[in-house]
């Protein structure tokens, strides 16, 4: 999704998945799509002028992840990298710049902060 976009305003992911006793035993893996961002419906158009189309976010089960955007210019970005979580709390690591920034689950809905954005997911 975003990734290529957010990258550009200097955002980035986390490192390896982490689960402690506290965990819950939800599973984070799954398919999630791109819902909002800062409560706006997709497609959305960042201040920049481009429109994000959609954007599907594929965790897996060994804490890597993969997040495609498709932007309405026809660009289609793929960023990749790492998460952990713990107990809740998710940390994604972009591989490509290090960068980090945070997450949650709550129930099928994924919640991310990036780049001063909340990006909501549901879970397929």
């Amino acid at each position: 999704m975003r990734r290529i976009t957010i990258a550009a305003l200097g955002i980035g992911l986390a490192a390896c998945s982490n689960m402690d006793s506290t965990s819950p035993s939800v599973s984070l893996a799954g398919n999630y799509s791109l819902r909002t961002i800062n409560g706006s419906p997709v497609p959305y158009t960042f201040a920049s002028g481009v429109t994000l189309q959609s954007d599907m976010l594929t965790m897996n089960p060994s804490g890597t992840y993969s997040d495609t955007e498709q932007d309405s210019d026809g660009r289609v970005i793929v960023e990749q990298g790492y998460y952990t979580n713990y107990n809740g709390s998710i940390t994604f690591t972009d591989q490509s710049n290090n960068n980090t920034y945070s997450g949650s689950l709550s129930g099928s809905v994924l919640t991310e902060i990036v780049g001063g954005l909340t990006e909501t997911y549901q879970k397929q």
